[in-house]
């Protein structure tokens, strides 16, 4: 869509005249947003702030998601390499998707991670393991998306588990039936949220939701 279109260049413009006053607003800067996709670079690049995670650039099915983030730690330190397409559980979702030649690295020997804006596997190994080390265990932000092969039973896993900062944009439906549910109105007819990156500003006060370190 053109209005779409234009929102993301708009972005752009904004983040490089705005992004210094909006960082003069943040009490702390050393977040580690933890996302099922993109929105933290979408995050980081608000702020002008460097990338203090590996979960930029990139996408999980939300099965491989959850098992990234119940032990996360772990996870952070595994090893990663890269497997075929055809090698993968979502192979018929990737062809759907037209997506076969997005680099699909397996963490740990289990997890799948389809490293969506990356020209290759080498540029992927390089830029995750880097900002693993990155990562403020101390000082995280987790968030998901109803996207990805979501369901409502991983939504209420995600919240259930033992993060004290936690995002889930979700259709508005489901946000009554989840404590870190945001609702996405957007997509008020929708079965999931289609894109939580374009308009993500609208849906939470962002400055306050980080300056509120516990």
């Amino acid at each position: 869509m053109i209005q779409d279109y234009l929102k993301i260049h708009s972005e752009k413009i904004e983040n490089k005249i705005l992004a210094r006053y909006r960082c003069k607003q943040l009490k702390r800067t050393d977040f580690s947003i933890i996302s099922n996709n993109c929105w933290g670079g979408h995050v980081y690049r608000r702020y002008g702030l460097p990338y203090l995670s590996p979960t930029v650039g990139l996408y999980f099915f939300t099965d491989e998601y959850m098992k990234f983030i119940a032990n996360l730690a772990e996870n952070l330190n595994s090893d990663l390499r890269f497997i075929s397409w055809t090698e993968s559980r979502y192979k018929s979702v990737i062809l759907e998707k037209k997506q076969e030649s997005v680099p699909i690295g397996l963490l740990g020997g289990d997890i799948e991670i389809m490293f969506l804006h990356y020209q290759s596997a080498q540029e992927a190994y390089d830029k995750w393991n880097r900002r693993c080390q990155r990562v403020n265990l101390d000082n995280l932000i987790i968030k998901i998306s109803q996207m990805n092969l979501c369901t409502i039973d991983h939504l209420m896993a995600f919240d259930r588990l033992d993060y004290k900062r936690k995002i889930a944009f979700v259709i508005p439906e489901y946000s009554s039936r989840l404590a870190c549910g945001i609702p996405v109105y957007k997509y008020s007819n929708s079965e999931r949220v289609l894109d939580d990156t374009t308009y993500y500003d609208r849906h939470i006060a962002l400055d306050g939701f980080l300056n509120d370190f516990k």
